[in-house]
């Protein structure tokens, strides 16, 4: 339950907008009826009941979603050195975000380590901020060999820790209209083999992630969102198509995943 609270607080303090901000788009129209409620943080009850056993590590969370324990097991010698090499590139570069909007420990290690199980060929993420999960995204493909991150933000600052990065595509969409933005350039994409929200946390902006994406995925692709505990927008795009997703339970923050 602490860790409910803390998302609690966390939400409250990271400038995310009042509702009559957002009431004129098309997703504010279809979600309206009930957005308090929706808009605030999921009880512990509430991921148990759709999600199931919760998990506190990274390599039992990816074992649910349907990987065998030794094919984890070797990315973690991996990741120690992916980790070591993005604290250089912290200790070297000037960044425009505080560190807590980054993925945390765990998350990053799924973030990397799902990336290599899966060799996807196409992958979005949506906030970039300093490019914490970029680094770890864009490490896995580099060992892969294959694949694209195509990374979202509405701030020209966002991907410090990055620079150019021949597998990189950053897109800065519209401040005023993200929604939009973001729709029209998701589909130029065509299909998406990896989807991991890290953006707007109100129930709104999550929901229509939610349900743009999710036409778009291919099949036994991963569809994953950080932050699944500051609204119940994760917990309801679930239980509407009566899916049962992981849940991986880290220092502060909430992921959820399943397999499409």
């Amino acid at each position: 339950m602490g860790r409910v609270a803390t998302a609690r607080r966390w939400a409250r303090h990271s400038g995310i907008r009042p509702v009559a901000e957002v009431t004129g788009s098309w997703l504010a129209t279809r979600f309206a009826p009930g957005w308090v409620r929706r808009n605030t943080a999921p009880a512990l009850h509430d991921f148990v009941s759709c999600g199931g056993p919760l998990a506190g590590s990274a390599q039992v969370f990816l074992t649910r979603l349907g990987w065998a324990a030794a094919e984890i097991e070797p990315l973690t010698c991996e990741y120690e050195d992916v980790a070591r090499r993005l604290a250089e590139r912290y200790e070297a570069t000037d960044l425009a975000f505080p560190a807590r909007f980054g993925v945390e420990a765990e998350t990053g290690f799924f973030v990397y380590a799902a990336t290599r199980l899966l060799t996807p060929q196409v992958v979005v993420e949506t906030g970039i901020a300093d490019g914490r999960s970029s680094f770890f995204f864009l490490s896995a493909l580099e060992r892969n060999g294959q694949g694209t991150l195509h990374s979202f933000d509405i701030d020209p600052r966002a991907g410090g820790l990055i620079g150019d990065h021949d597998r990189w595509r950053r897109t800065i969409v519209d401040r005023a209209e993200p929604e939009a933005a973001f729709i029209a350039a998701l589909r130029e994409l065509g299909g998406v083999d990896f989807f991991f929200h890290d953006s707007d946390h109100r129930y709104l902006g999550q929901m229509v992630e939610y349900e743009n994406t999710w036409p778009l995925m291919l099949p036994d692709g991963l569809f994953a969102s950080d932050d699944a505990d500051v609204s119940r927008a994760f917990i309801d795009f679930c239980r509407a198509r009566e899916r049962r997703p992981c849940f991986l339970f880290d220092n502060r923050k909430i992921t959820g995943a399943l397999r499409t």
